[in-house]
């Protein structure tokens, strides 16, 4: 019998994986960014991150071929200080939709939703926490 996939992998877990989690397994929230980022590598504008050639398409990829997300830099260290609590990015979002872990979480009922500021336009930085 195969076990059940779960929708908070690591969760509790010394995880090797540096990306920041985007969901507490506790409360069930499932940050997402309420607004696209002014930097956001999905971004079709200048104002975008920089990346190499063909780098944010081989990126987007990889990520859909893992059924991952991309998690917004504006909420991750050193933007904001290391326990501020990571979001996903709303680009990635709009573009591809949900994961797949955030939809099955969300349909057994253990996950939602929580829209969340960009802490860039809030006031959070690494020097000073959130300003509202």
């Amino acid at each position: 019998m195969r076990a059940p996939h779960n929708p908070f992998p690591g969760a509790g877990q010394q995880d090797e994986d540096p990306v920041p989690p985007v969901a507490d397994p506790t409360t069930g929230e499932i940050r997402l960014l309420e607004d696209r980022c002014t930097t956001c590598v999905l971004n079709p504008a200048a104002s975008a991150a920089p990346l190499r050639p063909g780098r944010r398409q081989q990126f987007i990829r990889e990520v859909r071929d893992g059924g991952g997300q991309i998690v917004c830099h504006s909420t991750v260290s050193p933007v904001v200080p290391d326990d501020f609590p990571a979001a996903m990015c709303r680009g990635f979002v709009d573009a591809y939709g949900l994961p797949q872990a955030a939809r099955e979480a969300i349909e057994l009922g253990v996950g939602h939703i929580v829209e969340v500021p960009d802490p860039t336009r809030t006031g959070a930085s690494a020097h000073g926490g959130l300003q509202q």
